[in-house]
């Protein structure tokens, strides 16, 4: 079976730990065919381009992400893994809207190289990413669809090729705090959403990290991948989101079987921002 996982972060995140060699062993020993290493780049309100890659994390750290140094990486584990496994260069690039000038200068300066951009929101008011929300102490709700407001300006601008974890604050809210949420209050925006996605020709992710973590879920669950198929939507990416190496392919079949239930038969990877299919079955 080919398998391709299309999110994953190494030692370049904020947030990652590996090597992009250790990466490329566990993924050709777990019987991966392709990957796409897709590190943060998060951008940030207000900050011109040439400071974008050094910020400072929650608690006062200082984090600088070198750029130049993963890309030039990428394209060295690109050759030396030529005939074991297909490693495409990628980028997760979030909240591109705040900053749309900032965005467009990392796609212009590191386009050549790149295979795969996902677009997704993390971070929100104060570039505060959700993970450090305390949900226990907010109007969930009220959060939640400013978030699904956040994605529906996300689906109507931004050069990416997929929405990434549509329902990401899920994976704290639900999976962390154990508060369940009514998704089908946020149905019409949420169907706008898809509708865009699949208008524009591009792909949503489905993103298993959360059927190993506390959510038990995909994000998003199927029946969101279900509407984006009867919207017209053709292209879907699958990732484990691992930022480490334990956690790399992690979900990928379950994925492939809910991308069947889904009515899709192909399942998509990408080479030179290009979208490919390659049939399930």
């Amino acid at each position: 079976m080919y398998l391709a996982d299309y999110h994953m972060h190494s030692k370049y995140s904020f947030d990652g730990s590996e090597e992009l060699d250790t990466i490329c062993q566990t993924a050709i020993r777990r019987g991966l065919s392709e990957i796409a290493i897709t590190d943060h780049m998060d951008i940030y309100t207000g900050l011109p381009y040439d400071e974008q890659m050094n910020f400072e994390v929650p608690g006062g750290e200082q984090y600088h992400m070198d750029v130049s140094g993963l890309y030039a990486g990428l394209v060295q584990m690109k050759e030396k893994y030529a005939g074991q496994l297909k490693v495409r260069v990628g980028a997760e690039l979030g909240q591109p809207q705040v900053n749309p000038e900032a965005a467009a200068l990392f796609i212009r300066d590191y386009g050549d190289v790149l295979d795969f951009v996902i677009g997704s929101i993390h971070n929100m008011e104060k570039d505060l990413d959700v993970y450090y929300y305390d949900f226990t102490k907010i109007d969930v709700a009220k959060m939640y669809d400013h978030y699904v407001d956040w994605l529906l300006k996300l689906s109507e601008m931004g050069d990416f090729d997929v929405m990434g974890h549509l329902t990401y604050p899920l994976r704290y809210i639900t999976g962390k705090h154990k508060i369940r949420v009514d998704l089908r209050r946020y149905d019409d925006k949420i169907e706008e959403i898809l509708r865009l996605t699949a208008q524009n020709g591009r792909a949503i992710e489905i993103n298993t990290s959360g059927l190993y973590g506390a959510l038990r879920d995909t994000m998003p669950p199927l029946c969101y991948v279900k509407r984006y198929r009867e919207l017209g939507g053709e292209y879907i990416t699958l990732g484990s989101d691992a930022h480490s190496a334990d956690a790399l392919g992690r979900g990928i079949d379950s994925g492939m079987e809910m991308l069947l239930e889904a009515g899709f038969s192909y399942f998509t990877f990408y080479k030179e921002r290009h979208p490919l299919q390659f049939k399930i079955i």
